[in-house]
């Protein structure tokens, strides 16, 4: 589980912030799963990737594949493993999510396990300032 929650942190890097005005919205699948993402924002996809950028500003969410299937009585587990310091939901499944500041940016992370699948959903915005676009990224993701 150690050498798992590694590659898991690992793998991850990106994030977002929104200067978009809140009501123009796009949506933006990837494989196995949707978003919403500022209207405008170039979107980019890569094999198990898609993100969305405005200037430095960043939503993106990732797929990776778990080694073994994840099972919601490993949550209490995942959550002492990756000291998370807040539970919330996203796409209506409980997910573990932190903030990371380094300097003026903060980069949000979320991890929703389902299954034999990871999807991490990253949001980079300065810090001084909340991002609508961060919280639109977890209120609005869907696994297809």
């Amino acid at each position: 589980m150690a050498a798992f929650l590694a590659v898991v942190i690992l793998a991850g890097c990106g994030g977002s912030s929104a200067s978009e005005p809140a009501g123009e919205w796009q949506s933006v699948h990837g494989p196995g799963f949707r978003f919403d993402a500022p209207a405008g924002w170039k979107v980019e996809r890569a094999k198990s990737r898609v993100s969305a950028t405005h200037d430095a500003e960043l939503v993106q969410v990732a797929t990776f594949p778990l080694l073994r299937r994840y099972d919601a009585k490993l949550f209490g587990r995942v959550a002492r493993e990756l000291r998370t310091r807040m539970v919330q939901r996203a796409g209506g499944i409980r997910s573990h999510a932190y903030d990371v500041t380094v300097g003026d940016q903060v980069d949000e992370y979320t991890f929703v396990l389902h299954g034999k699948r990871e999807y991490l959903l990253l949001c980079r915005r300065t810090s001084d300032e909340k991002a609508p676009a961060c919280d639109r990224l977890a209120s609005s993701f869907e696994r297809a």
